[in-house]
């Protein structure tokens, strides 16, 4: 087993553990962009470290310092924001995980940190919360589909607010999709491939607008990432091309 820091755009090429399991998920057809979106980012909005087993990366962790993170909140300087965390499952429960973590908390305590936050859900399959509270984190917010969460290190509290969301409709076509970043997960990159697909195959009907997560998104609109259909939040999690192109259409018999 090998864990390190990646520092190198070109480590990039080995980012998404998540999406290189067999069988191939589907949402893999986002990878590509993914990748791209985290070889232009790394050291700027996000940082990573790897697991690797016989030269094969198989877990992450993905983060980024409070002043640079692109979350949906106002936070103290100095706190670390946990994106997403995986291990492939044909390795789960062997300890990676494990290892893992405690290499990312070191790291933390060396360089000062004050402790850490992550957004858990209420899905088992996925940064479910109870595996943060086996480490010591403790639900300091609710969320409407999981726990903003905080692990201290050198200090106890942590001043964190939450952003005021903004997502105007300006009427551009009968379906109006706003696109804020969604590229950081391959499943919502796998999104934004289809949307783009199905957008062209109708034309004027639909209006897609891309907008590149960063500071300027954040204040603009008070969201880090997110799909909006005619200002309404959709596509939480994976869904297929088919499902996009379905959702769009339901969209346009109500005009």
């Amino acid at each position: 087993m090998r864990i390190f820091s990646l520092t190198d755009p070109q480590e990039a090429a080995g980012a998404y553990p998540c999406a290189t399991e067999a069988p191939r998920p589907f949402w893999a057809d986002g990878l590509e962009l993914s990748r791209s979106w985290f070889a232009e980012s790394l050291g700027k909005h996000v940082e990573g470290l790897h697991v690797e087993e016989n030269g094969r990366v198989i877990g992450h962790i993905y983060w980024a310092p409070s002043e640079r993170a692109l979350v949906p909140y106002r936070t103290e300087p100095g706190v670390a924001w946990i994106y997403c965390e995986w291990i492939q499952r044909s390795h789960q429960e062997r300890g990676y995980m494990r290892a893992l973590f405690s290499a990312f908390i070191e790291h933390l305590k060396d360089e000062g940190y004050k402790g850490v936050l992550v957004g858990a859900t209420d899905y088992e399959g996925y940064m479910h919360h109870s595996h943060f509270a086996k480490r010591g984190f403790r639900v300091i917010r609710e969320e409407g589909g999981g726990k903003l969460m905080y692990l201290p290190l050198s200090k106890a509290e942590v001043e964190v607010e939450p952003l005021v969301e903004n997502i105007p409709v300006e009427g551009k076509a009968p379906v109006e999709v706003l696109v804020i970043g969604s590229q950081f997960c391959p499943v919502g990159a796998a999104t934004v491939v289809y949307l783009r697909k199905v957008a062209a195959e109708l034309g004027d009907k639909v209006a897609l607008v891309e907008v590149p997560a960063g500071p300027e998104a954040l204040a603009r609109y008070g969201v880090a990432d997110g799909i909006f259909i005619n200002g309404r939040p959709s596509f939480f999690g994976p869904v297929t091309e088919d499902e996009v192109r379905a959702a769009i259409h339901r969209e346009l018999e109500k005009t």
